[in-house]
């Protein structure tokens, strides 16, 4: 990990999961694919691993350096964070389409999606961690494009962070580039404003996977 300007930038690492890769690939949760697409799957995962190079960054601001970024009813403190998973699988993916292996560039672009929300869940829990040496709580997070908040403050949340140290950087269109990226805020909160009304912190937490989960399962 290394630190720029106070923003902590961090090589994420990406616990992928078969049964996310399938939900990308259009599959309800729990049901595996066709033979076809299982087989093409397991043949190139570990080929979809080697092209991954999750890296983030995230820091906190303070609440009128959130609202200039757009963030819906940001707290006074809020955790503002970017991450992606490199350029290569997409490559990839885009080279596989282009010489017609269709379905291949599909399970591909599925693993990079899977990949991005995985290393997504990683930079959420590095600022959950921030927020409990300061003795608050991470609330559920939050990305443009979501709710209340326009895809065209994304300019502007990213310009409080280290983007290039990241590898990323926004389209003449608003778009990131790589494709494969997440941006997102986090309010830092007291804990018990953190907690919905069933009482456990685990269901507004955006990682299932943990292994401090104090619930039965996943969301």
């Amino acid at each position: 990990m290394t630190v720029h300007d106070g923003a902590r930038v961090l090589d994420l690492e990406t616990d992928l999961r078969l049964d996310e890769v399938r939900r990308f690939l259009g599959y309800p949760r729990g049901r595996e694919g066709s033979s076809r697409v299982e087989d093409r799957l397991f043949a190139l995962w570990d080929q979809a691993l080697e092209l991954i190079a999750g890296r983030g960054a995230c820091t906190l601001v303070g609440r009128e350096d959130a609202l200039r970024a757009g963030v819906p009813a940001p707290a006074d403190s809020v955790g503002v964070a970017v991450c992606t998973i490199g350029p290569a699988l997409e490559g990839a993916s885009a080279r596989l389409a282009a010489g017609g292996e269709l379905l291949d560039a599909l399970v591909f672009d599925a693993i990079g999606s899977a990949a991005a929300e995985a290393c997504a869940d990683a930079l959420n829990l590095e600022l959950c961690r921030l927020a409990e040496a300061r003795g608050v709580a991470a609330a559920a997070r939050v990305s443009p494009g979501y709710g209340d908040w326009d895809t065209t403050c994304q300019a502007a949340l990213l310009a409080l962070l280290p983007i290039e140290a990241v590898g990323v950087r926004l389209t003449s269109g608003g778009m990131m580039a790589p494709r494969k990226s997440v941006s997102f805020a986090v309010n830092l909160v007291a804990p018990g404003d953190a907690l919905p009304a069933s009482g456990s912190r685990c269901r507004r937490c955006g990682l299932p996977r943990c292994r401090h989960r104090d619930d039965a399962g996943p969301v």
